[in-house]
């Protein structure tokens, strides 16, 4: 299942520049798990031109985007509404780089590796031009109401 930006805007409640997903490449939400793909260019978010290029940090919004795409599209798979998240921890998180250069790909896989009701711990694995760079777990909570 590949999802381009301008659908994943549907499903994801960032907006303007906050909006740093490129695209969905993979997605299957039945076995919770889903792979994005992001673009470094000097218009992304965290880009610094210092540097050339956008900061490792960058990742963890990324990764984060990238659970609130698999929860949007779980949702629309069962015609409800795509819910606000929250991420509860994050664990054992590294990466093997300190800069994305512009113009390299960043690919986040996620995979559900346990759930308590509305609370999910999810494994994040973090390529950078399909060389594995990164790893973490996060916890999310998925709101139950809009209140």
């Amino acid at each position: 299942m590949i999802i381009e930006h301008e659908e994943l805007s549907k499903i994801l409640p960032h907006k303007g520049k906050m909006f740093i997903i490129g695209r969905i490449t993979n997605a299957n939400p039945a076995e919770w798990t889903i792979e994005s793909e992001t673009e470094i260019t000097p218009d992304f978010m965290f880009y610094d031109k210092n540097a050339g290029g956008a900061p490792n940090y960058a990742c963890f919004e990324i990764v984060a985007q990238t659970i609130a795409a698999l929860t949007g599209l779980i949702a629309r798979e069962s015609a409800a509404t795509p819910k606000m998240g929250f991420i509860l921890s994050v664990s054992n998180l590294h990466f093997d780089f300190d800069i994305i250069k512009s113009g390299e790909k960043v690919k986040v896989r996620t995979f559900r590796d346990s759930q308590v009701e509305n609370v999910y711990s999810v494994k994040a694995e973090i390529y950078i031009d399909d060389k594995f760079s990164g790893e973490g777990k996060i916890t999310a909570m998925v709101a139950e109401n809009d209140k």
